[in-house]
């Protein structure tokens, strides 16, 4: 059965609405892999997704919320919970972009995210809920980190998360080289010894 635009709103029981909530972030993922954030857009979701418009902003009202579901859709739903153990912490932090990165379709999308974020404010402002979301983790990890006596107290948590995550980025995006868990650990290790007390 099709979805229609008379279908309950979403959160309700009917399967009817899971269904077209599946179908919109399907095609909306698939419009972000292959052609680039500006596919993403109701009447080009709508389309890819054979429902109506209007079932399209019924799901998400606007475009900024059609993004990010979509970017959700490719692993960032949630930034992982803490388990305390500094090291897991920083690693699971970097792990989603690792895999991102180590995956041609992704990194793409996240290049030409990163590019179209400088002329489009919906872009831009999907982007700046996105670092905001790893900024308040990373400083929770420090703060942690600090407090265990594990870090130093006087790391500048916005150069110190750029210079983490920012390896990944320009080994992948600039140096066109492989990113990988081993990577991802290696990176990890240097940052806390250059991070450590005395």
């Amino acid at each position: 059965m099709t979805p229609t635009d008379t279908d309950p709103p979403t959160g309700s029981a009917d399967p009817r609405v899971e269904r077209a909530r599946t179908a919109i972030l399907t095609a909306a993922y698939d419009l972000l892999i292959n052609d680039g954030p500006d596919a993403v857009g109701h009447g080009q979701v709508a389309i890819a997704a054979s429902v109506s418009r209007t079932t399209v902003y019924k799901h998400f009202p606007t475009r900024g919320d059609l993004l990010r579901a979509t970017i959700e859709v490719m692993g960032k739903a949630v930034p992982p919970e803490l388990t305390g153990d500094l090291r897991n912490d920083l690693q699971r932090l970097v792990g989603d972009i690792v895999s991102d990165l180590g995956d041609d379709q992704r990194t793409r999308a996240i290049a030409a995210m990163i590019e179209r974020a400088q002329h489009d404010e919906t872009v831009a402002a999907v982007r700046d809920d996105l670092v905001r979301e790893a900024r308040q983790q990373f400083r929770a990890i420090v703060a942690a980190g600090v407090a265990a006596g594990e870090l130093r107290g006087d790391i500048d948590d916005d150069v110190a998360m750029a210079g983490l995550v920012g390896t990944f980025f320009f080994k992948r995006l600039m140096a066109g080289d492989t990113v990988d868990a081993d990577l991802a650990t290696r990176v990890v290790d240097a940052f806390l010894t250059s991070h450590r007390p005395g």
